[in-house]
């Protein structure tokens, strides 16, 4: 920063960005936020919205590219649930049958990024919420895309996640930093995907 208060860039990737501020309200639910912006979007074929508080390496370009190919208004990342504790099956004898992982088990959460065209304020009501209205009414007419993704994906929601966060950042693990990662060929990176899926129960 300059002495005058003035903000030197001293380099950029984003030359032909334009950034706007929105001041959508302290309390308003995510739908709300979104309609706020409306007249922001409202000429794109598609945009983009995430939650603030989450970290991933899910790629963005080909979750765009899928999302463009289909007819779906709104697509969010479907990532497998975080919580650590087991699930136990329970037989009629209340013995239990099986011990298993959350993450084992065939169940997807809302990684919350989603790729969205702008018919989704057509199903977001006033003061409503993305998810709950606009999903949920997506979902029943088939028109919601699940962009599955088992790579790194990590909330930053308490103080526990923070810290971890901090700690993988300090010791240089930042798998979320892409542009920090030596370029790899796109064949590749499929490859690798394609054999983490395959190695996944």
């Amino acid at each position: 920063m300059l002495s005058g208060g003035e903000v030197e860039l001293l380099g950029s990737d984003i030359q032909d960005w334009t950034i706007t501020f929105v001041h959508t309200g302290v309390t308003s639910p995510i739908g709300e936020r979104l309609r706020r912006v409306r007249r922001h979007v409202a000429d794109e074929e598609m945009f983009l919205a995430n939650y603030a508080d989450v970290l991933t390496d899910a790629p963005l370009d080909e979750m765009v590219s899928r999302f463009r190919r289909s007819d779906a208004v709104a697509s969010l990342l479907a990532v497998p649930p975080q919580a650590a504790f087991h699930c136990v099956g329970i037989g009629d004898d209340d013995r239990i049958t099986s011990v298993s992982g959350l993450q084992q088990m065939p169940i997807w959460e809302n990684g919350g990024y989603f790729v969205l065209r702008p018919e989704i304020f057509d199903h977001i009501p006033e003061g409503g919420c993305l998810v709950e209205d606009a999903c949920v009414t997506l979902a029943a007419q088939g028109r919601l895309l699940a962009q599955k993704h088992r790579g790194f994906w990590q909330p930053a929601d308490t103080a526990k996640e923070r810290n971890l966060l901090e700690a993988s950042y300090q010791t240089g693990t930042r798998p979320w930093m892409l542009w920090e990662q030596p370029y790899r060929d796109p064949l590749d990176v499929a490859i690798d995907r394609i054999r983490v899926g395959a190695a996944r129960p």
